[in-house]
């Protein structure tokens, strides 16, 4: 806001504002009241405050550790007493409010779950002084909608949820509210099948970065079984003996496991795996329109739209190549093992 826009909102004169800025004026408690309504935030925040009291500390680490040891009473009593004290506290209230939620989840406590939502809501008033990046008000507004659920309130979680969804972060839960508990099949399958396609992307990303997590560290042996249990997972319902529009990427995850023996200086598993990626490539290039069947399932969720599977080529045989030409100057053996296994697999294939 401008100096302007300020005095207006709260009534003032510019100068005053100006007075504020520049430190020669404090406003009246009322005014700093009226801003923190205004901006959505605490007054500590205005002030610039922090809580650096030990006693909160300590309060802290006395409700986790009573929570815990499962004693929930004293913990709860604990925890009262620090909001009793500390009421603006973002930590305090953020604990606090976590102790009611697994109260209310072991012990099925409706007036555990109403007061961990009331200070929940609370928690995201005060998350300016939130110092922990894995906790946001988004993560915060996402707890309170899956303790509605327990409150038997669908509509307010999916309100909730649906507000609070960001770059799709809660597609999964929409659609379960949508389908399991308002029977709405129709908007669930919107939801479901964003949350599904982006779990094929993450699930392959996930095992890639995981695979080379551990070829930096040597541990090929490692790497290979991320590959070999992403190839599992991405098959899914696939037929055996059927060819669909995986396959192409397939080749592609048969040849990094290739790269890995190679590694590991086993050339004869490499090639191994290097024919099965070619086999499978040639086999996907030259079926008839048609016959590469779509996995019905897949298919109804648009996965196989997906780029990743479609980035190296437009055939199987020439993703092969254009990958082993990228990889064959970190992998001298890859070109060799790849000419010979394609002249054995295809003989009038250009190499």
């Amino acid at each position: 806001m401008t100096q302007e826009q300020l005095a207006e909102a709260m009534g003032v004169s510019v100068s005053a504002v100006y007075k504020w800025e520049s430190n020669q004026s404090t406003p009246e408690i009322n005014l700093i009241l009226e801003m923190a309504d205004l901006f959505h935030t605490s007054t500590d925040v205005l002030l610039g405050y922090e809580w650096r009291n030990a006693s909160a500390a300590s309060a802290l680490d006395r409700i986790a550790t009573l929570t815990e040891a499962k004693e929930y009473d004293e913990a709860v009593t604990e925890a009262e007493k620090a909001l009793k004290s500390y009421p603006n506290n973002f930590d305090i209230v953020y604990r606090s409010a976590l102790l009611y939620l697994e109260l209310g989840k072991n012990e099925d406590h409706l007036e555990a779950n109403r007061r961990a939502i009331e200070l929940l809501d609370h928690a995201c008033a005060l998350i300016a002084q939130n110092q922990d990046e894995a906790i946001s008000e988004v993560s915060i507004r996402t707890q309170m909608a899956k303790t509605h659920l327990l409150l038997h309130d669908p509509d307010t979680a999916l309100r909730i949820l649906k507000k609070y969804n960001v770059c799709g972060i809660n597609n999964v839960l929409i659609g379960m509210v949508l389908s399991d508990c308002l029977h709405d099949a129709d908007s669930a399958e919107k939801y479901l099948s964003k949350a599904f396609s982006t779990f094929a992307e993450d699930i392959n990303y996930i095992m890639i970065g995981y695979a080379n997590v551990f070829f930096q560290r040597k541990n090929y042996d490692a790497a290979i079984d991320c590959v070999r249990w992403l190839r599992t997972v991405l098959r899914g319902i696939q037929p055996e003996g059927t060819l669909t529009w995986f396959d192409k990427y397939d080749c592609i995850l048969l040849e990094m496991i290739a790269e890995l023996y190679c590694f590991k200086g086993e050339f004869e598993k490499a090639r191994q795996f290097l024919s099965d990626a070619a086999s499978h490539a040639v086999s996907y290039d030259h079926a008839t329109p048609g016959e590469a069947a779509g996995m019905e399932f897949f298919t109804m969720l648009g996965i196989e739209r997906q780029p990743t599977y479609n980035e190296y080529g437009k055939t199987a045989v020439e993703c092969l190549r254009q990958r082993i030409q990228k990889e064959s100057d970190g992998v001298p053996q890859l070109r060799q093992l790849w000419c010979k296994t394609l002249k054995e697999v295809l003989p009038n294939e250009a190499v």
